[in-house]
């Protein structure tokens, strides 16, 4: 049974709920509260506001109608009311509805007519509070989501050692909240610097975990293999011992000396880097292939390696970058990134990304993007 709070000055109001809900075995005493005014009405809330549902007299001079609810000071009291009237104009209904009333009963009723109409708000009321509160959950979970995207950004580096000879620079954009792209540069022994760029399949919550546990295991393990095929291999048999259908990773990692410029590179089905000479001129650099982590470990990884001369630098990214469509589905591709980086008189590794990112948003011209677009630049001076 509701708890039901009845605001009526007719007595036979009262005396029709009591017999009514008395011969279906209801307790009366326990389940409706009564007043006659707004005075004792106000009362009663300001001791005992546990009720599920109000009849409210519209036509009473003791009673101010709905408009008594803005009288409780400093409560919150909002449960469903029925707006109980001797009138049958429709535009005193219409306004008691407009005015917050859930349903309206028109005297004389029967308690017929008070039971269905209770049923009826009941379903209503209940059918409100499950979408509240599955709303309330939403709202829970995207704030966790949000709080877990600001954790997974700061996690990836965003200031880098001073390394001499070495000018890096990075940049995420996920596509949702979060995303499974991620970069990691770091120091290792004899002075060697390795980065790597990867790209988890999927996005959002699955991606971004999977993309802290790739990146935590090639952190873990880069320190103990000198050959970047080797470290591949290694991490890929980890992930592949977790057996998670439908995730992997591609995975670009490479080992710079600072005192040859060497590059010593291993590729897990990542897009080839590209490499960017003095004179503008682009190669992409091939070699070191590899199948993506985290599906077999029954293939090998080869790795490759080159020379970066003086001024000049590579650029890696994520597929989102040349899979980027502009709003009538023209892909940036490829070429566009190859002109963008041939073009450009940048000096810095932060003016290039600024090159590519100006060219790459003139060419999106606002559509959605739809995969995460990442980007790791080493150059270099």
């Amino acid at each position: 049974m509701l708890r039901s709070l009845v605001i009526d000055d007719n007595q036979q109001t009262e005396g029709l709920l009591r017999r009514g809900f008395e011969a279906i075995g209801a307790n009366i005493e326990d389940d409706f509260v009564f007043a006659d005014c707004d005075e004792a009405a106000l009362r009663i809330i300001g001791h005992d506001d546990n009720f599920d549902l109000a009849f409210v007299s519209i036509d009473s001079p003791k009673i101010s109608g709905l408009e008594l609810f803005r009288k409780i000071p400093d409560k919150q009291f909002r449960i469903p009311r029925i707006a109980l009237t001797e009138n049958r104009d429709i535009t005193v209904v219409r306004k008691a509805m407009n005015d917050g009333a859930a349903d309206f009963l028109v005297k004389p009723f029967s308690f017929e007519d008070i039971a269905a109409t209770m049923e009826r708000v009941y379903r209503q009321v209940e059918r409100r509070r499950r979408a509240w509160a599955q709303e309330a959950e939403l709202s829970s979970i995207r704030r966790e989501i949000s709080i877990a995207a600001d954790i997974q950004q700061r996690i990836l580096p965003k200031k880098f050692p001073d390394w001499p000879g070495l000018d890096i620079h990075a940049e995420v954009t996920p596509a949702k909240d979060m995303g499974g792209d991620f970069y990691d540069v770091f120091a290792l022994p004899d002075d060697r610097v390795g980065f790597v760029i990867a790209d988890v399949s999927g996005k959002s919550v699955p991606a971004a975990f999977y993309m802290a546990v790739a990146r935590t295991l090639m952190r873990a393990n880069a320190p103990h293999f000198d050959d970047p095929a080797d470290c591949l291999a290694a991490v890929n048999l980890m992930l592949c011992r977790h057996d998670i259908p439908g995730v992997f990773v591609s995975v670009f990692y490479a080992l710079y000396s600072p005192h040859t410029g060497e590059i010593r590179y291993a590729n897990g089905g990542h897009p080839p880097p590209l490499l960017r000479a003095k004179d503008g001129t682009t190669v992409t650099v091939e070699g070191g292939q590899g199948t993506v982590l985290g599906v077999t470990d029954a293939l090998p990884y080869e790795s490759g390696a080159f020379t970066l001369a003086p001024g000049e630098m590579i650029y890696m990214c994520t597929d989102g970058v040349w899979e980027a469509f502009d709003n009538e589905r023209n892909q940036f591709g490829l070429e566009r990134l190859r002109q963008c980086l041939a073009n450009g008189q940048e000096t810095t590794a932060a003016d290039i990304a600024r090159a590519v990112n100006s060219a790459l948003t003139d060419f999106i011209d606002g559509a959605p993007t739809h995969d995460d677009i990442t980007s790791l630049i080493i150059r270099r001076s």
